[in-house]
């Protein structure tokens, strides 16, 4: 479980990025935010990872 704060998120596109507590950059989108979960700027959340060709992603989104 990896702990960040949403770095940028845009509501109408459904995506974003969560700085990491480790330092490490990961996309967000809107599909790998929990149920009843609301992502804005600024947010302190928790997640999970996974690594794509593109590279790290964060899944299971929810608030911290």
């Amino acid at each position: 479980l990896i702990t960040g704060i949403v770095k940028k998120w845009d509501s109408l596109k459904g995506w974003g990025f969560i700085e990491g507590d480790d330092g490490q950059d990961y996309f967000a989108h809107t599909s790998k935010v929990r149920p009843g979960q609301v992502l804005r700027s600024g947010l302190k959340v928790k997640f999970d990872s996974f690594e794509t060709s593109r590279g790290s992603e964060a899944e299971n989104i929810s608030l911290y």
